[in-house]
């Protein structure tokens, strides 16, 4: 993690989202439910699991600290950097808003269509210039519709579609 000091309130966050999550996976039949990585791995910081295949997608959580503070996510273009991306276990990335009241997800697959681009972005000392590549395929949702982002984890995994094409379901 590039902002060491940030490790606590990322892993609190994230068991957050995913006690939300599978409170609606409860509701919906526990069909699919997450869970958080207890042994950091360095790789990813969870894993989606399909209850009745075994089948998992495993992403990367961010708690975002800047520029993304409450729902509305201000910009065009989702970004990641290429390290998490070239990852070949990692095929979603989540990030919330300060505030843990929204957050957006995109596939790895969508990343990958698109051109590395090399901009500054702060680290605890200082900055970093590595790759990252933008979606605009990218989806946002409030805390409270936990359900849709269910639905299109299902739909996910039904399809064997793990890009955005499944966001269709709840446009």
């Amino acid at each position: 993690m590039y902002f060491a000091h940030r490790y606590q309130s990322h892993n609190e966050s994230l068991k957050s989202f995913i006690s939300q999550f599978n409170k609606v996976s409860k509701r919906m039949g526990k069909r699919i439910v997450m869970q958080f990585n207890e042994i950091e791995n360095y790789i990813d910081d969870g894993k989606i699991i399909n209850t009745e295949t075994g089948q998992e997608i495993c992403f990367d959580w961010e708690k975002r600290h800047s520029y993304y503070y409450k729902c509305g996510f201000p910009f065009p273009s989702f970004g990641q950097f290429e390290r998490k991306i070239k990852k070949p276990e990692i095929l979603l990335s989540i990030q919330c808003s300060k505030d843990e009241k929204c957050f957006v997800v995109a596939w790895h697959e969508d990343f990958k269509k698109e051109n590395k681009e090399y901009i500054r972005s702060a680290t605890s000392n200082g900055y970093e210039s590595n790759a990252k590549r933008f979606t605009k395929k990218f989806k946002e949702f409030q805390y409270s519709e936990m359900e849709k982002f269910y639905k299109i984890l299902e739909k996910a995994f039904e399809t064997q579609k793990f890009n955005s094409s499944v966001f269709s379901i709840v446009t």
